[in-house]
């Protein structure tokens, strides 16, 4: 080997080393380099690139206020202002002297609060209160005491059948604002509709009890009946029932008294002479009868065809019936399902129709739609309105569900609110963490 080679092959070592031995730029040169490269990007007009690279920026050094600034100012730009406040927050944190940024988030907020609660509002005016809610959270996550958005909340729980979560902002809406007419209002229609479900409520009680045989169910049915008129004075029907149960009682007691007493002597005499005096009347009569049977049968055969008559009108009436808005369809079956009664309770909404039938209480079928078993079961208590029919009597029917009641509820499917409520939740973290 020459010694030109020698040397060519000693400096080329070294080179390699020297680049080896070169230190990586820093994260901050990066970003800025990156930085720049954005800048350039909008200047063209491109926004997802400079959004690309302004990423990448933060990816190197996420403490790059900078990048943070103007990657908050695209997004205001697009109108995604829910991202460009969660990135002003994030750079507040890290710089907090950076008083035009704080100014910037307050009116940023300000917007957005405004087109939040507009937003909920258009769904509460379709009706879309499992919408609604949601927007109103994220209202209140920005705006926590206001009175307006607290008093739509309420609302909303309200009509979609949460009295307890409804009271829960009205009484924050009195701390902050004791009179609130709409509150008020609020308060009044909740006050009105939990008195109709209880007064339902103790009429289909009331109901149940009277259709009993039992020896307990006169009882039973004067506690419920009294119940009723303590709830509500002016009910007649109660009033009317309570009468038959007493002359049902007098007749009863009427009957037993005279079963128990013993013939006297001379009532037993004069029993007899009516006897022989009855003979020659009987006679006479039973001939009458013969001579005239065909009549007598055509008689007996009428009977029968109006008693049958009666029969089904009677079978076409629903001893039990109410409305679901004002008294929810699990406390019905519930009902059904403790006072052990035989029969098939009708369910009619808009949405669907359908049947649960009964067997001692027990539910043993069910169908919905052209659905049977817990299917059916499961979408007939998803119906929020509508009416109930409970007919006692059970026709031939195969036996599609074999779980108990409690069994029943505990395999239903989360509500379908609450799981919109969820899904809107996780996709915005998603979506924020995405952006970041």
């Amino acid at each position: 080997m020459s010694f030109r080679v020698m040397i060519f092959m000693i400096v080329l070592m070294l080179a390699t080393g020297l680049a080896e031995a070169q230190p990586e730029p820093a994260p901050r040169a990066q970003a800025e380099a990156l930085f720049v490269d954005a800048q350039k990007a909008l200047s063209r007009g491109d926004d997802a690139g400079a959004e690309r690279l302004l990423k990448d920026a933060l990816t190197s050094d996420p403490a790059f206020t900078s990048a943070i600034w103007q990657l908050a100012q695209i997004y205001e730009s697009r109108g995604e202002l829910d991202y460009a406040r969660e990135l002003l927050t994030r750079g507040l944190r890290q710089d907090p002297g950076a008083s035009w940024a704080r100014e910037k988030l307050a009116q940023l907020e300000s917007s957005l609060a405004r087109t939040i609660l507009a937003e909920a509002r258009g769904y509460m005016g379709s009706g879309k209160y499992n919408l609604a809610i949601p927007k109103l959270s994220a209202y209140l996550g920005l705006r926590p005491d206001d009175p307006a958005a607290l008093v739509a909340m309420a609302k909303c729980h309200f009509e979609k059948g949460n009295p307890k979560t409804a009271r829960q902002y009205i009484d924050k809406v009195q701390a902050i604002d004791p009179g609130n007419a709409e509150i008020s209002a609020l308060t009044a229609r909740m006050e009105t509709t939990s008195r109709d479900a209880q007064l339902e409520k103790l009429l289909a009680e009331a109901q149940i009890a009277l259709l009993d045989t039992t020896e307990a169910a006169p009882g039973r049915a004067r506690t419920a009946l009294h119940k009723l008129i303590e709830a509500d004075p002016a009910n007649s029907w109660a009033k009317e029932r309570l009468v038959d149960l007493d002359r049902a009682g007098n007749e009863k007691a009427v009957r037993t008294e005279a079963r128990e007493k013993k013939p006297a002597p001379a009532v037993v005499a004069e029993g007899r002479k009516a006897m022989d005096r009855s003979k020659g009347a009987l006679s006479t009569a039973g001939h009458f009868i013969v001579a005239h049977l065909s009549l007598f049968v055509l008689g007996a055969v009428l009977c029968v065809l109006v008693i049958d008559v009666r029969r089904r009108m009677t079978r076409r009436s629903y001893p039990l019936e109410g409305t679901i808005t004002v008294i929810p369809i699990l406390d019905i079956v519930s009902l059904v399902n403790g006072n052990l009664r035989t029969g098939r309770l009708i369910v009619v909404s808009s949405d669907a129709k359908g049947e649960i039938y009964f067997e001692k209480g027990e539910i043993i079928h069910a169908r919905c739609d052209g659905l049977t078993g817990k299917i059916a079961f499961h979408k007939l208590m998803d119906i929020r309105s509508g009416r109930f029919f409970f007919h006692n009597h059970l026709p031939n029917v195969r036996r599609t569900i074999a779980d108990p009641l409690s069994l029943l509820l505990l395999s239903m499917k989360p509500h379908e609110d609450s799981v919109l409520e969820l899904e809107a939740s996780d996709e915005r973290e998603e979506a924020l963490s995405t952006r970041r």
